[in-house]
Protein backbone atom coordinates (compact mmCIF):
# COMPACT_ATOMS: atom_id res chain seq x y z
CA UNK A 1 0.00 0.00 0.00
CA UNK A 2 1.17 3.60 -0.95
CA UNK A 3 0.03 7.13 -1.07
CA UNK A 4 0.40 9.05 -4.38
CA UNK A 5 -0.24 11.95 -5.37
CA UNK A 6 -2.57 13.06 -8.02
CA UNK A 7 -1.20 13.48 -11.40
CA UNK A 8 0.56 16.86 -12.14
CA UNK A 9 0.60 18.53 -15.70
CA UNK A 10 0.26 16.24 -17.62
CA UNK A 11 -2.37 14.64 -20.36
CA UNK A 12 -4.86 12.04 -19.55
CA UNK A 13 -7.40 10.36 -20.97
CA UNK A 14 -10.26 8.38 -18.75
CA UNK A 15 -11.86 5.63 -20.55
CA UNK A 16 -15.19 4.35 -19.65
CA UNK A 17 -18.30 2.06 -20.69
CA UNK A 18 -20.86 4.86 -19.22
CA UNK A 19 -21.80 7.96 -18.01
CA UNK A 20 -21.65 7.92 -14.57
CA UNK A 21 -18.39 5.38 -14.11
CA UNK A 22 -15.42 7.61 -13.36
CA UNK A 23 -17.85 9.76 -10.99
CA UNK A 24 -18.21 6.54 -8.83
CA UNK A 25 -14.05 5.54 -8.86
CA UNK A 26 -12.11 8.20 -10.11
CA UNK A 27 -13.80 11.53 -10.27
CA UNK A 28 -12.24 12.93 -7.08
CA UNK A 29 -8.78 11.97 -8.16
CA UNK A 30 -9.35 13.81 -11.63
CA UNK A 31 -10.67 17.11 -10.16
CA UNK A 32 -7.55 17.35 -8.14
CA UNK A 33 -5.41 16.51 -11.56
CA UNK A 34 -6.98 19.28 -12.62
CA UNK A 35 -6.28 21.86 -9.87
CA UNK A 36 -2.84 20.24 -10.67
CA UNK A 37 -2.49 21.61 -14.37
CA UNK A 38 -3.39 18.40 -16.02
CA UNK A 39 -5.68 18.26 -19.50
CA UNK A 40 -8.23 15.38 -19.16
CA UNK A 41 -10.22 13.74 -22.18
CA UNK A 42 -13.35 11.60 -21.56
CA UNK A 43 -14.18 8.54 -23.94
CA UNK A 44 -17.85 7.03 -23.03
CA UNK A 45 -17.92 4.04 -24.92
CA UNK A 46 -21.73 3.25 -24.02
CA UNK A 47 -24.33 5.66 -23.48
CA UNK A 48 -26.21 3.83 -20.95
CA UNK A 49 -29.36 4.05 -22.70
CA UNK A 50 -30.38 0.93 -20.82
CA UNK A 51 -30.12 2.70 -17.18
CA UNK A 52 -33.59 3.56 -16.85
CA UNK A 53 -36.10 1.97 -13.96
CA UNK A 54 -39.09 3.45 -16.16
CA UNK A 55 -40.79 0.43 -18.00
CA UNK A 56 -41.93 3.13 -21.02
CA UNK A 57 -38.80 5.15 -21.52
CA UNK A 58 -37.32 4.65 -24.86
CA UNK A 59 -33.38 3.80 -24.61
CA UNK A 60 -32.75 6.61 -27.40
CA UNK A 61 -34.38 9.34 -25.08
CA UNK A 62 -32.17 7.93 -22.67
CA UNK A 63 -29.00 8.04 -24.49
CA UNK A 64 -29.84 11.71 -24.77
CA UNK A 65 -30.23 12.71 -21.42
CA UNK A 66 -27.41 10.71 -20.16
CA UNK A 67 -25.05 12.08 -22.64
CA UNK A 68 -26.27 15.84 -21.48
CA UNK A 69 -25.85 14.90 -18.18
CA UNK A 70 -22.32 13.42 -18.57
CA UNK A 71 -21.02 16.91 -20.22
CA UNK A 72 -22.79 18.41 -17.39
CA UNK A 73 -20.88 16.51 -14.97
CA UNK A 74 -17.42 16.88 -17.27
CA UNK A 75 -17.64 20.69 -16.55
CA UNK A 76 -18.15 19.85 -13.20
CA UNK A 77 -14.76 18.47 -13.07
CA UNK A 78 -12.86 20.64 -15.33
CA UNK A 79 -12.86 17.86 -18.40
CA UNK A 80 -11.62 19.31 -21.43
CA UNK A 81 -14.00 16.97 -23.74
CA UNK A 82 -16.41 14.11 -23.59
CA UNK A 83 -16.53 11.57 -26.80
CA UNK A 84 -19.00 9.05 -27.00
CA UNK A 85 -18.76 5.91 -28.92
CA UNK A 86 -22.35 5.00 -28.64
CA UNK A 87 -21.72 0.66 -28.73
CA UNK A 88 -24.84 -0.86 -27.15
CA UNK A 89 -25.05 -0.92 -23.63
CA UNK A 90 -25.03 -4.15 -21.96
CA UNK A 91 -23.64 -5.84 -25.06
CA UNK A 92 -20.20 -4.16 -25.57
CA UNK A 93 -17.99 -6.91 -27.12
CA UNK A 94 -14.29 -7.26 -27.40
CA UNK A 95 -13.92 -6.45 -31.06
CA UNK A 96 -11.30 -5.66 -33.43
CA UNK A 97 -13.51 -2.34 -34.33
CA UNK A 98 -14.01 -1.55 -30.73
CA UNK A 99 -10.22 -1.37 -30.07
CA UNK A 100 -9.29 -0.28 -33.51
CA UNK A 101 -12.03 3.12 -32.00
CA UNK A 102 -9.99 3.29 -28.44
CA UNK A 103 -6.42 3.23 -30.22
CA UNK A 104 -7.76 6.29 -32.76
CA UNK A 105 -9.06 8.05 -29.71
CA UNK A 106 -5.40 7.64 -27.86
CA UNK A 107 -3.54 8.55 -30.72
CA UNK A 108 -5.39 11.47 -31.58
CA UNK A 109 -4.91 12.48 -27.99
CA UNK A 110 -1.91 11.49 -26.63
CA UNK A 111 -2.20 10.76 -23.16
CA UNK A 112 0.71 10.51 -21.01
CA UNK A 113 -1.53 8.48 -18.69
CA UNK A 114 -5.09 6.53 -18.81
CA UNK A 115 -7.77 5.71 -16.41
CA UNK A 116 -10.19 2.46 -16.75
CA UNK A 117 -11.59 -0.39 -15.60
CA UNK A 118 -9.54 -3.14 -14.17
CA UNK A 119 -10.99 -6.08 -16.69
CA UNK A 120 -8.87 -8.74 -14.17
CA UNK A 121 -9.48 -7.85 -10.53
CA UNK A 122 -12.14 -5.98 -10.56
CA UNK A 123 -15.07 -4.94 -8.30
CA UNK A 124 -17.67 -6.05 -6.99
CA UNK A 125 -16.47 -9.56 -7.55
CA UNK A 126 -18.45 -11.65 -9.18
CA UNK A 127 -21.29 -8.96 -10.38
CA UNK A 128 -19.04 -6.23 -12.12
CA UNK A 129 -21.16 -5.11 -14.76
CA UNK A 130 -19.79 -6.96 -18.14
CA UNK A 131 -19.31 -3.32 -20.15
CA UNK A 132 -17.16 -2.66 -17.39
CA UNK A 133 -14.50 -6.03 -18.02
CA UNK A 134 -14.91 -5.71 -22.13
CA UNK A 135 -14.17 -2.16 -21.85
CA UNK A 136 -11.35 -2.13 -19.51
CA UNK A 137 -9.76 -5.41 -21.56
CA UNK A 138 -9.92 -3.45 -24.92
CA UNK A 139 -8.40 -0.43 -23.30
CA UNK A 140 -5.63 -1.91 -22.21
CA UNK A 141 -4.92 -3.61 -25.38
CA UNK A 142 -5.36 -0.20 -27.35
CA UNK A 143 -2.91 1.13 -25.11
CA UNK A 144 -0.15 -1.90 -25.45
CA UNK A 145 1.20 -2.20 -27.97
CA UNK A 146 -1.94 -1.45 -30.25
CA UNK A 147 -1.73 2.21 -29.94
CA UNK A 148 2.01 2.40 -29.95
CA UNK A 149 3.00 0.12 -33.05
CA UNK A 150 2.61 2.14 -35.98
CA UNK A 151 2.02 -0.98 -37.97
CA UNK A 152 -1.28 -1.79 -36.01
CA UNK A 153 -4.16 -0.11 -37.97
CA UNK A 154 -1.95 1.30 -40.42
CA UNK A 155 -4.81 3.39 -41.69
CA UNK A 156 -5.03 5.91 -39.03
CA UNK A 157 -1.14 6.10 -39.17
CA UNK A 158 -1.98 6.75 -43.53
CA UNK A 159 -4.62 9.01 -42.40
CA UNK A 160 -2.33 11.28 -39.94
CA UNK A 161 -2.67 10.33 -36.49
CA UNK A 162 0.67 9.16 -35.16
CA UNK A 163 1.62 6.13 -33.06
CA UNK A 164 1.71 6.75 -29.18
CA UNK A 165 3.29 5.35 -25.90
CA UNK A 166 1.28 6.10 -22.84
CA UNK A 167 3.31 5.99 -19.67
CA UNK A 168 1.12 4.72 -16.78
CA UNK A 169 -2.42 3.37 -16.55
CA UNK A 170 -4.01 3.81 -13.64
CA UNK A 171 -7.02 0.98 -12.97
CA UNK A 172 -10.16 1.77 -11.10
CA UNK A 173 -12.62 -0.20 -9.26
CA UNK A 174 -9.74 -3.23 -9.03
CA UNK A 175 -9.53 -5.22 -5.95
CA UNK A 176 -6.03 -5.12 -6.23
CA UNK A 177 -5.58 -1.31 -5.27
CA UNK A 178 -2.16 -0.77 -3.85
CA UNK A 179 -1.93 3.09 -4.51
CA UNK A 180 -4.28 5.30 -2.18
CA UNK A 181 -5.01 9.22 -3.50
CA UNK A 182 -5.90 11.76 -0.68
CA UNK A 183 -9.46 13.18 -2.30
CA UNK A 184 -10.40 15.82 0.30
CA UNK A 185 -9.63 18.61 -2.34
CA UNK A 186 -11.84 17.41 -4.85
CA UNK A 187 -14.74 15.17 -2.98
CA UNK A 188 -16.55 18.18 -3.20
CA UNK A 189 -17.08 18.19 -6.98
CA UNK A 190 -16.62 14.01 -7.45
CA UNK A 191 -20.05 14.75 -5.40
CA UNK A 192 -21.71 17.47 -7.48
CA UNK A 193 -20.32 15.75 -10.31
CA UNK A 194 -22.10 12.28 -9.64
CA UNK A 195 -25.38 14.15 -8.93
CA UNK A 196 -25.25 15.52 -12.54
CA UNK A 197 -26.47 12.61 -13.54
CA UNK A 198 -30.46 12.94 -12.20
CA UNK A 199 -31.52 10.74 -14.28
CA UNK A 200 -29.45 8.02 -11.94
CA UNK A 201 -29.99 9.73 -8.41
CA UNK A 202 -33.76 8.62 -7.08
CA UNK A 203 -32.21 10.01 -3.63
CA UNK A 204 -29.50 12.44 -3.47
CA UNK A 205 -29.09 12.83 0.21
CA UNK A 206 -28.72 8.93 0.81
CA UNK A 207 -26.08 9.08 -2.34
CA UNK A 208 -23.69 11.80 -1.09
CA UNK A 209 -24.08 9.91 2.44
CA UNK A 210 -23.34 6.65 1.06
CA UNK A 211 -20.42 8.02 -1.19
CA UNK A 212 -18.50 10.14 1.81
CA UNK A 213 -18.93 6.39 3.79
CA UNK A 214 -16.84 4.76 0.96
CA UNK A 215 -14.45 6.97 0.97
CA UNK A 216 -13.82 7.10 4.33
CA UNK A 217 -13.97 3.64 4.22
CA UNK A 218 -11.13 3.14 1.25
CA UNK A 219 -8.95 5.77 2.97
CA UNK A 220 -8.77 4.15 6.61
CA UNK A 221 -6.74 1.78 4.73
CA UNK A 222 -4.31 4.28 3.78
CA UNK A 223 -4.62 6.63 7.13
CA UNK A 224 -6.54 9.23 4.64
CA UNK A 225 -9.91 11.01 5.41
CA UNK A 226 -10.98 10.57 1.85
CA UNK A 227 -9.86 8.77 -0.82
CA UNK A 228 -9.78 6.81 -4.09
CA UNK A 229 -7.64 3.66 -5.05
CA UNK A 230 -6.01 2.36 -8.08
CA UNK A 231 -3.88 -0.41 -9.62
CA UNK A 232 -1.24 1.43 -11.03
CA UNK A 233 0.45 0.24 -14.10
CA UNK A 234 3.87 1.24 -15.45
CA UNK A 235 3.70 0.68 -19.46
CA UNK A 236 7.46 0.25 -21.08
Amino acid sequence: MRIIEPPKAVKIMAIAAHPDDIESWCAGTLACAVDAGATIHLLLVTSGEHGSSDLLADPRLVATVREQEAQIAAECLGIKEVTFLRYPDGEVEETHQLRGELVKWIRRWQPDLVFTHDPTHYLPAYLCHRDHRVVGRAALDAVYPLARDHLAFAEQIQAGLKSHAVGQVWLFASSQAEAYVNIEPGFERKIKARLAHKSQTPDPEALVAAWRTRATIIGEKASLLLAEAFTVLEID
